[in-house]
This record gives structure tokens, C-alpha cells and sequence, in this order.
């Protein structure tokens, strides 16, 4: 695949700010794309990696070209010392492999950092709360992400034990940070999932109809739109390799991108649409053990997979169908 303008562009010098490098996944949205733009200049990181992908060429999208130039004139923005390296795809790769190639392109160069989209404003502690936990986990293998969303539960004191953060086995990618030892596990196509049993999907706290039902969306979510996900796969990585997930105790990143032009959260009354966002405090509250919390994973799991109740009503109905020898009907 044929790239342009890739290369590095030094911003005017001065003093470097302690901030992790930073990854910025973009496409035909630059107003929002200006938005976390404006929040990374507040945490002002040494290294800024902007991934932008190419127009769709199918006739249908005629604005692409011209929005996907102004998300690439961003890149000129960057108005604090900073070495500014980019990626703009000449072609459209896709929902699933741009974003994954951009973050394998900024691991291969990077041994750590953060990846934010074009929708995910993060609040300015999101930065300094991942520095110190990208250095902090380094050599932790079993630890792999970092989530900045937590989905804002109501009972976070109760949830989180007081602490700062918290672990689960759960990622989210509304913001989140890792290591190139950890990505180095993403595997696209999944190589093995369909030999794979339930025990992968096995997470404390989750009852067996939601894991079940889990595995279920995973396998026809990539079978049916694999060409369209790619974070399906990294939680898939994530699960496989039994591999936690840190999760702030106050929510750090909203997601703007709700609405007509989003390829998936398309539904502005979601009720993780536009999520308000906290200040983390300083100096962090560290868990007294590295251990997956069941509490935390309730949280996630009620939000990224749905209604509990609903996996038992299909559960059921699989159990009286298989009782009475009645055969689903196909679609």
C-alpha cells in the first residue's frame, strides 16, 4: 500500500513536556479531530503520531476527499515542541484495517503510548494518569491496556475501593494507552478463534449466558463485518491471553462521535453517548494488589455487551428449542 507525506516535521523548538508519545487516528471528521487536537496540546507530548486514512473511492462519498485533506492539514497545527510524524493512506483501508495499521505502524516505533480517535476527547488528566502507568506496568506482561473510559458508574467509590484505578479483562477503546509488547499479540484474522472454546470468554463476575453470548458476537460480528472492526480482535488478544485491563476510577474520556456520520454509534441518545468526564487526582491511589476486580467487569459488561437478562432469554429459548427438537428459523 502506497503512502504520501510520511515523514517527520519538527514544530518549533522550546521545552519538552513529560508525556507519553501519542497516536491520533483520523479520517473525514476535522472539527472533532480539532477537538482532541486541542486537549493532546494541553499535555503538549514529545512525539505525536497522526495516522490519517484515505477517501473512499466507491462514488458514494463524494465530501471525503475534501474532509480528509482538512484532517491532514491538522498535522500543521502542532504548535509546541514536538517531532510530528505522519501516515496519510493515498487509499481508503477500511474502519478495521486503518486504525490497526496506524497503531502497528506507531508500535513498531514506539514502546509505549496513547491512542486516541477522532470522537474520544480525553480530560487533560488522562495524560499524565497513563504516563505513570505505562512506566509503572512496563515489565507487567499480564497487564496489556489501559482504558481512559469507565463508563462513569454511579457508585465509583464502592466499584474502585477508593483507589485510583482498578483491573478487569475487559478493553475499551474510547481512549485507552498499551505496550508494542502487548500489541504484538493483535492478530487481524484471528488466526484459531473458531477452535477456540468458551473458556476464553470466561471472566469473573459475568455469568455464563452473557460469555456465551459474548463469544457469539464476537464470532459473527468478525465473520459477518470483519473488514469493518478491528477492536473486536484486540479484546479478543486481550481475553486469549488471559491479559488485564487497568480502568480508572473517574471517567477520562467522552465520546463525541455519536450521530449520522459514525459508522457505528450512529444512536445520539445512546447511554454512552457524550459521557461527562472527571479530573483524576494526584498522586495516584495504587490498588494494593494487581488482581482482576468482578465488580469493574459487571460495569463493562453492562455497557459494551448489553442486558444481562437478554442473554438468559436466548439461553432459554436455545434450551427449549433443543428440548422440543425445534430448529431456528433461518433469517
Amino acid at each position: 500500500m502506497a503512502f504520501e507525506n510520511t515523514g517527520t516535521v519538527a514544530a518549533r523548538g522550546g521545552t519538552v513536556a513529560e508525556c507519553p508519545p501519542v497516536l491520533l487516528i483520523w479520517f473525514n471528521r476535522p472539527d472533532l479531530a480539532a477537538r482532541v487536537l486541542d486537549r493532546v496540546r494541553l499535555a503538549r507530548p514529545a512525539r505525536l503520531y497522526i495516522a490519517v486514512d484515505g477517501a473512499r473511492s466507491d462514488g458514494r462519498h463524494p465530501q471525503d476527499a475534501g474532509l480528509v485533506r482538512s484532517c491532514r492539514d491538522l498535522a500543521a497545527k502542532v504548535d509546541w515542541p514536538c517531532e510530528v510524524r505522519t501516515r496519510f493512506s493515498e487509499t481508503n483501508q477500511g474502519c478495521g484495517r486503518g486504525p490497526s495499521n496506524a497503531i502497528s505502524w506507531f508500535f513498531s516505533q514506539e514502546g509505549s503510548g496513547i491512542i486516541l480517535e477522532d470522537d474520544c476527547v480525553p480530560d487533560v488528566s488522562f495524560f499524565p494518569f497513563c504516563a505513570e502507568l505505562l512506566a509503572r506496568h512496563a515489565a507487567d506482561e499480564e497487564v496489556m491496556h489501559i482504558n481512559g473510559n469507565n463508563f462513569a458508574p454511579e457508585n465509583p467509590k464502592e466499584i474502585y475501593g477508593g483507589y485510583s484505578y482498578g483491573f478487569a479483562r475487559y478493553a475499551q477503546a474510547w481512549g485507552w494507552a498499551s505496550w508494542a509488547r502487548a500489541w504484538k499479540h493483535f492478530d487481524y484474522g484471528v488466526t484459531g478463534i473458531l477452535e477456540d472454546g468458551a473458556e476464553v470468554f470466561a471472566v469473573a463476575g459475568i455469568d455464563r449466558f452473557r460469555q456465551q453470548a459474548h463469544r457469539e458476537r464476537v464470532l459473527s460480528t468478525l465473520g459477518e463485518h470483519h473488514h469493518d472492526v478491528w477492536d473486536y480482535q484486540w479484546q479478543y488478544a486481550v481475553l486469549k491471553h488471559r491479559g488485564l485491563c487497568i480502568s480508572p476510577a473517574v471517567n477520562l474520556i467522552s465520546n463525541l462521535g455519536f450521530g449520522d456520520d459514525a459508522t457505528h454509534t450512529k444512536d445520539p441518545s445512546s447511554l454512552v453517548a457524550y459521557a461527562s468526564t472527571g479530573t483524576m487526582g494526584f498522586p495516584l491511589e495504587h490498588p494494593p494488589a494487581r488482581a482482576e476486580s468482578p465488580a469493574i467487569n459487571r460495569v463493562y459488561a453492562g455497557k459494551m455487551l448489553g442486558d444481562a437478562a437478554r442473554y438468559r432469554k436466548k439461553a432459554f429459548k436455545r434450551w427449549l428449542r433443543g428440548l422440543f427438537g425445534v430448529k431456528k428459523a433461518a433469517k
